[in-house]
């Protein structure tokens, strides 16, 4: 029997989209609007992911209460892993939504192309689900190779982001979008380097530690990079060897409206989590996945528009798993 996809929504645009979804995963898509009558039918059906659309609070609301009384708080059938929140509104203008337990992928519905996000998304989905494999290949087209960098040295966060530039330069990215994506991965580096180590209690190591340090990593320390650009898409994983991202304070970071004039970053405070923020309303779809006490993995997937237009407005989406 196919794998079933249960669409909560009675938005029209919907069921096309997922369509395109369900077609590269070959599951079933099952289309119920009615909250109350989705949780009767996840009663009875097993779904593989299930999209929920946010627009109307009442509803989100409407379906955690009908959920949470069927299955219980920690019902197998309500792990945020399988929930893919749908708006069509950014997330830092639903950062509501990140307190839900429910919250574990969320995606502001596209405004033009549809079919091609819908299978961008399809082929994203279908990667995400083999927990075995964390490949950057899986990520990118048939044409995307992928080269891994080793960092054993701090100096190296900015020579890897260089290298990205040069990288995407000669693959004929425009200058100005290749600048963005080697600024993110230096933002993302600089998370694996001096954000993550941690000691026995999961306290941080370098919370205090100038970010322009210059320090040898060893051990649990070093961190790796993956790069790879199929000619549409580009894909950047970087992983380090920690596992102690904290989900909380990740939500909070990536949801952040950095254009608030009320939200500033005090000078030299590290951590303040504008730099994820900026990153993902800056285009990026962002993939985290972190094993406690063992590893957190970050991909950054990007369309490569030749134009800042399009690249910024791009359809992008965001997933936080978290295991152990």
């Amino acid at each position: 029997m196919s794998d079933v996809f249960l669409l909560i929504s009675d938005h029209p645009e919907d069921p096309s989209f997922l369509a395109e979804v369900g077609a590269i995963n070959g599951s079933v898509v099952q289309t119920i609007p009615d909250p109350q009558a989705a949780v009767e039918y996840l009663a009875k059906q097993d779904c593989k992911a299930i999209f929920l659309d946010v627009n109307s609070p009442e509803k989100v609301q409407a379906f955690e209460a009908a959920a949470q009384q069927k299955f219980g708080i920690f019902g197998e059938q309500l792990s945020a892993a399988k929930f893919h929140f749908m708006s069509d509104r950014s997330l830092d203008e639903n950062r509501d939504l990140i307190r839900s337990p429910l919250f574990g992928n969320f995606f502001q519905r596209p405004t033009h192309d549809h079919e091609e996000c819908g299978k961008f998304y399809g082929r994203y989905l279908k990667a995400s689900f083999d927990q075995s494999r964390d490949d950057l290949e899986r990520f990118l087209g048939k044409q995307g190779g992928v080269q891994t960098v080793r960092l054993d040295h701090s100096d190296q966060k900015q020579e890897a982001a260089e290298a990205v530039r040069q990288y995407l330069i000669q693959g004929r990215v425009p200058p100005r979008i290749s600048n963005i994506v080697a600024n993110a991965v230096d933002e993302i580096l600089m998370n694996a380097i001096f954000d993550a180590p941690s000691d026995e209690f999961g306290r941080p190591l370098y919370t205090l530690t100038e970010r322009s340090q210059s320090r040898a990593l060893k051990d649990k320390e070093i961190a790796e990079m993956k790069i790879g650009f199929d000619g549409f898409y580009i894909g950047v994983t970087v992983t380090d060897q920690w596992g102690s991202l904290d989900r909380t304070r990740l939500l909070n970071h990536v949801s952040i409206n950095y254009r608030d004039n009320d939200y500033t970053v005090k000078q030299g405070q590290a951590g303040a989590g504008l730099g994820l923020a900026t990153i993902f309303q800056g285009g990026a779809s962002l993939i985290y996945r972190c094993d406690a006490k063992q590893k957190t993995q970050v991909t950054l997937l990007y369309r490569a528009f030749d134009n800042y237009r399009s690249f910024k407005n791009q359809f992008h989406f965001f997933q936080a798993k978290f295991y152990g």
